[in-house]
């Protein structure tokens, strides 16, 4: 059995459709790459409980719809090659490629990432090994700079450091699993430091309160009093974090 519905934000009426199923729970809200918004719901939950649903999460699903919007505008042709940019901590760097060495290795010098590579490779496995380096790079570095925010706010919270993990992902910046580690996208590595510790405090608060609750929120703004403004820095830049 489906259904359609309309919720409003602000200026902007967001359609959805709903989907009902026997074997669910609980209500579920998905906006796919192509924008649209499916409400997941148990067979028997009531209409007027889905629009409520809808009219709570109505924030959520338009900062969903703008990420993809963002999406859209993200330069996924990367070469790899000198004179490329890319982002740390906020600020810019030229990618400086040195073909006379036994590399890869890669250090931030100046305003400069040089990437050292041996000489003579295919221009393919070239941009594959430079791309590799400064993943790698950008790994260690995330997971150095994150770990301090981890533990210090863990502390503000009175729990324990999680454990962290660092990895490449093209949407989501960070997200909790159910036996509580922390999974920070390496990207975030790329924005300034405020936008770093919202999203780490934004992960950790979700091991208190799982839902984006009133409660939930309250906490952000009690560790982050300006988290609404490190969170907005966050969706109008995230799309320049490319790697």
């Amino acid at each position: 059995m489906m259904q359609t519905g309309t919720v409003r934000f602000g200026a902007t009426d967001i359609s959805y459709s709903v989907k009902y199923s026997v074997r669910r729970e609980q209500v579920g809200i998905s906006v796919s790459p192509d924008k649209s918004v499916e409400i997941m719901a148990p067979a028997d939950t009531p209409e007027v409980k889905i629009r409520e649903i809808a009219r709570r999460k109505a924030a959520w699903i338009y900062e969903q719809i703008q990420w993809f919007d963002r999406l859209s505008l993200i330069d996924m042709t990367k070469e790899y090659v000198s004179g490329e940019t890319f982002l740390y901590l906020g600020r810019q760097y030229r990618l400086k490629v040195i073909c006379n060495g036994t590399g890869p290795k890669i250090k931030l010098s100046g305003g400069y990432f040089e990437v050292t590579i041996p000489e003579g490779i295919d221009v393919n496995d070239q941009k594959d090994l430079v791309r590799k380096a400064l993943l790698q790079w950008y790994c260690s570095h995330a997971e150095e700079r994150i770990k301090p925010i981890l533990a210090r706010n863990a502390r503000r919270l009175g729990i324990e450091m999680p454990p962290l993990n660092i990895k490449y992902q093209l949407k989501r910046w960070g997200s909790c699993t159910k036996d509580g580690m922390i999974n920070i996208n390496v990207r975030i590595a790329m924005a300034p430091m405020s936008q770093v510790e919202y999203v780490v405090v934004h992960e950790l608060c979700h091991l208190i309160h799982r839902e984006h609750s009133a409660e939930f929120w309250a906490l952000v703004r009690r560790v982050l009093p300006d988290y609404e403004i490190r969170k907005e820095r966050l969706l109008e830049n995230g799309w320049k974090y490319v790697l």
